[in-house]
């Protein structure tokens, strides 16, 4: 690669110069990251940059302003892991103290001051001042920084296809166990797999092993040997591990009991277990243990890793409901990543609607989208609270006579059943005699009104 080529487009490839561990890479992280932000806020680097400009200024002190610069950035490096431990709970205290707006600001404010354009490449202006006396060794240096880049993105491809390997279920074995001709055949191959999730297997073997009995969790065995296997694999050392044991733990009859090895995951530091918290808990748990459950539920929530919270989305309503989880699932709402699932999985799922939870529902009846306005209006078909139904009805009575889609409008005359009071009695009136409404939407609109007659 020519110098020349280097600096007129900058094709250092920054991902990969991020990984390299030499002083050209402490440069390009230090221009190219949290330098702005870091210097710019009282305790930073500023007094170790400070001294080192003080020995700099004299050719006495040069030598050790080298040390100083170097340590200076090494220093800068090693607090990265810091930073970003940082700026993940920065963010949750942000979310749980209620001022996300506040958070979002600040946030989106250091994001423009460490990438801010105006900052110019520092790792190109330094190389290109070395290179013009030097231009042999900054090739040199240049090219070994890409090469060893290149190897470490080789070996990190390598690595994937050896995970993809090692999460490859075994079909021969799975195949056996699925099929339903041949008992003998079955119980040959759980005796192999009950070998492979053995403690004395190698953690690839029960890689193997986990995903094999996943794949062929819906035969029939006795459970009770698997879960026996598989319960110490959640406080494995290696996070997939975890990850695929939290996967297999619901579908071998786990108990109650089994929670106390599932709740301390919400915690966990590896992202692919916490994603499997939530379906488990709520698989394992069934409502029975709301106290514990609402608590773990709602940290997963606030993970700062969206896909936690999505797959902890897609499982959520039914009886998990509290003031502090129904608020932020109202939040949650709102987030347009969120807004789909939310909906649909959660606050139309819930067995007894908060006068909160309602009023959000309402809300998404003006949604065009009938996947969002539909499903907020089946769920408020059930589990109004007695408190909530005068807010669900005038929401309703808003909201029939705009609506346009079919599916929307059956299940809001649906709600309106269990809602109605004599405020409904001339909307389903006129439903009933206007020549436009279907013969199905009329049927709906005389079981209302034969409900309305039939209450005190």
């Amino acid at each position: 690669m020519s110098q020349e080529l280097l600096f007129a487009n900058e094709r250092v490839d920054r991902p990969r110069a991020l990984r390299c561990r030499g002083v050209l890479a402490a440069v390009l992280i230090l221009a190219g990251t949290g330098g702005a932000v870091a210097g710019s806020a009282p305790g930073s680097l500023q007094e170790m940059s400070r001294k080192a400009d003080e020995l700099a200024a004299t050719p006495a002190g040069r030598e050790q302003a080298i040390a100083a610069y170097q340590a200076l950035i090494e220093t800068h490096l090693a607090n990265m892991d810091l930073y970003d431990a940082a700026l993940r709970q920065l963010v949750r205290c942000y979310l749980e103290a209620g001022r996300a707006e506040e958070g979002i600001q600040f946030i989106a404010n250091a994001g423009r001051k460490m990438f801010d354009p105006r900052r110019g490449n520092a790792f190109r202006d330094v190389m290109r001042e070395f290179s013009v006396n030097y231009p042999e060794q900054v090739t040199a240096a240049l090219d070994q920084m890409m090469s060893a880049a290149r190897r470490e993105t080789r070996m990190s491809s390598e690595r994937r296809e050896t995970r993809a390997a090692e999460m490859a279920p075994m079909k021969e074995l799975s195949t056996a166990i699925l099929q339903r001709n041949d008992a003998d055949r079955r119980e040959k191959a759980l005796a192999r797999l009950r070998t492979m999730l053995a403690a004395e297997s190698s953690d690839n073997i029960k890689k193997q092993g986990l995903v094999t009995l996943y794949a062929a969790i819906t035969a029939k065995f006795d459970r009770r040997p698997f879960r026996a296997l598989v319960l110490p694999l959640l406080q494995a050392k290696d996070p997939d591990l975890r990850a695929l044991a939290l996967r297999c733990l619901p579908g071998l009859d786990a108990t109650i009991g089994d929670l106390a090895l599932v709740l301390p995951l919400v915690a966990d530091p590896a992202v692919e277990v916490r994603e499997e918290v939530g379906p488990a808990l709520i698989s394992i748990e069934q409502g029975k243990q709301l106290e514990k459950a609402i608590p773990a539920l709602t940290t997963l929530l606030r993970d700062p890793e969206r896909s936690v919270v999505q797959r902890t989305l897609s499982c959520l309503g039914g009886p998990y409901s509290s003031p502090e989880l129904d608020e932020l699932l109202i939040q949650l709402a709102k987030d347009r990543e969120y807004h789909g699932p939310t909906i649909y999985s959660a606050l139309s799922t819930i067995r007894s609607k908060s006068p909160a939870v309602c009023r959000r529902l309402v809300e998404e009846l003006s949604d065009p989208d009938w996947n969002n306005s539909g499903r907020a209006a089946w769920g408020l078909t059930y589990g109004v609270t007695e408190e909530a139904k005068p807010l669900v009805e005038e929401g309703l009575l808003k909201a029939l006579p705009q609506e346009t889609n079919d599916y929307t409008r059956e299940n809001e005359l649906r709600a309106l059943y269990g809602v109605g009071t004599e405020k409904s009695r001339p909307y389903l009136q006129s439903v009933i005699d206007s020549p436009l409404e279907t013969d199905k939407l009329k049927q709906l609109a005389r079981e209302v009104l034969a409900a309305l007659d039939r209450r005190p």
